[in-house]
Order: C-alpha cells, then structure tokens, then sequence
C-alpha cells in the first residue's frame, strides 16, 4: 500500500471503529437498562434472593465483553493474514466469530426472568405499583430487537457487501416473528387467551422466535452452503410459524375472534422458505454433482494412453510416478 492508498484509507477505517464503538457501547446500555429493569421487578415484588438476578447480569455483561474482545482479536489476525477463508456469504470467517454465543447467552438469561413475570402475580404488582405498568414491562422486553440490531451492526466490517444485507434480511425477518408473537403476548396479558396449553404455546414460540438468531448467526460463520443449513432455515422458520397459525385458527374458527393479517404472514412465509429448500437444494446437488464430473474429467485428462493397461484400467503406479 502506498502513502497516498493509506491516506485514503485512514479516515474510513477511523469512521468504522468509531462506527463500532458507538454500536457497542449502545449494546451495553440495552443490556444494563434491560437487566437492570427487570431485576428491579423482581427483586422489588418476590422473596428470592436479589443476588442471584444481579449474578445473572454480571454473566451476561462479561460474556459479551469476551465476545467483544474475541472478535477483535480475530479481526486483527485477519488483518495480519492469517484465517483469511471466507463464508459462504463472502465475508472473512471471523467477521461473526462468536456473535452466537453472545446472543444464546442473553436469551438463557433473559427468558427465565420473563416467563417468571408472566407466569406469576408479579405483573399485577407491575400494573398497581410501578409507573408505566404493564406498558412499561412490554417496552422492557421489545428492547431484544434494538439490542440485536445494535449487536449485528458492532460487528459487521464491509457495510456494503453481501454479509450486510444477509444479516439485515435475517434481523428483519426475526422481528417480524417477535412481532407477530408478541401480539399473541399481549392477548394474554390481556386474558384474551382462552385456553391454558394456547398460553404455553404463545410464550414458547416467543422465546423460540428470541433464540433463532442463534443459528443464522452461526450460519455467517459457515464456510460451505450444505443442505443442513437450507434445513435449519426451514425448520426455523416451520418452528415459529406452524405453531403461531395453528394458534390464529383457534382463535378464528373456535372461539370467533376476528382474523389477524398475521395470519397470511405464517403462510406466505412457510410458503416461501419452503420453495428456497427445494430450490436450493436442487441448486446443491446440482453444484455438487457438476464439481464431481469437472473432478473426473480432470483426472482422466491427466491419464495418457500410455498408462492404461490393455483391459482399460488405469496403471496407478504409472499416474502416481509421472
């Protein structure tokens, strides 16, 4: 790199670390005001010991400061020329290295906390004693959306390549599933949820739908599209649209409620992660069994008549001496 490519280059790369900074920095405040809130609530309403919901945060808060610092670290190896295999998605392996575990990490902490407010009296508290009430413990628990956006753009190097737009579409399409669960969400804090296993339903699929971030953060880290990754993308998909629809037609056809436009969503979105399996699954196995072919031909173009025996078979001997 010449002096005038480095003077070229320098502000953007200080634009970007300043950039990341900023994203970082604004994780730490989601997760500080969220955990902090919610321990607020329980602490304030149960008997349980408050040190244990503090510990919780404390893990929290140091495993992505790790995570943090891994990434870097990784960053500065590829910088220096080393892991420079790239993904599937054309960004280097390192770009996401461990950006799963941060989130798995935050959705084992957080869920516990949740279920336990909605599950018990905790909540009626909420709405008689603290200002906001229940509006205020909604915004509380939607701040997973902000605190994944804000992860995602910490991290990302090229903010124009191919790993932008993927993560971006997956963020995307993760809120609106948060969405579409939480409304069920807020049908049963409103008791509108007639049935009990309708209630687990709901506020299991929640939680699924906070964890699927997980797999396709590790899907960035993948070096080869396989078709176990063009399944998991199905199944979840299937895993949080399935139950969310099965739950809407209850509610539809069994207890008249009106319909939800969410309700097309579950379909248009199985329809359509349904059709990218098959099409790209078919688009694999083709890759696949072209790369096999090219691999084959190679190797008998490389083999000269010289080395065939009179039956036709190939002298090893011969192609491993030449």
């Amino acid at each position: 790199m010449t002096s005038g490519e480095f003077m070229q280059t320098a502000p953007l790369l200080a634009h970007k670390s300043k950039r990341s900074l900023l994203y970082k920095t604004l994780c730490f405040i989601l997760l500080v005001f969220q955990g902090g809130i919610l321990d607020f609530y329980l602490i304030i309403f149960t008997d349980l010991y408050w040190c244990s919901w503090i510990a919780t945060d404390l893990v929290v808060i140091s495993g992505w400061g790790i995570f943090f610092m891994k990434n870097a670290w990784s960053k500065r190896e590829r910088a220096c020329g080393f892991h420079q295999k790239s993904s599937i998605f054309g960004c280097n392996l390192g770009e996401f290295t461990y950006a799963y575990l941060a989130w798995l990490i935050y959705v084992i902490a957080c869920t516990p906390k949740v279920v336990l407010i909605l599950e018990t009296s905790i909540l009626d508290l909420i709405e008689l004693k603290v200002p906001c009430g229940v509006t205020g413990f909604k915004i509380i628990v939607l701040l997973s959306a902000p605190l994944l956006f804000c992860l995602i753009n910490s991290i990302i190097e090229d903010l124009n390549g191919a790993t932008r737009h993927h993560s971006h579409s997956c963020f995307m399409s993760t809120c609106l599933d948060l969405l579409d669960s939480f409304t069920l969400v807020e049908m049963l804090l409103m008791s509108e949820i007639p049935t009990l296993y309708l209630k687990y339903t709901v506020v299991s699929v929640y939680f699924a739908a906070l964890a699927v971030p997980v797999l396709w953060l590790y899907e960035l880290t993948a070096s080869e599209l396989r078709c176990r990754w063009l399944w998991a993308r199905f199944c979840m998909c299937l895993v949080v649209n399935a139950p969310l629809l099965v739950v809407r037609c209850f509610l539809v056809f069994v207890y008249r409620m009106p319909v939800s436009v969410f309700m097309f969503k579950n379909v248009f979105f199985l329809v359509c992660k349904f059709l990218e399996l098959v099409e790209q699954s078919v688009a694999v196995r083709g890759a696949r069994r072209l790369a096999g072919s090219s691999n084959q031909a190679q190797f008998s173009h490389c083999v000269s008549e010289n080395d065939m025996c009179p039956h036709g078979y190939v002298n090893t001997l011969a192609v491993t001496h030449s």
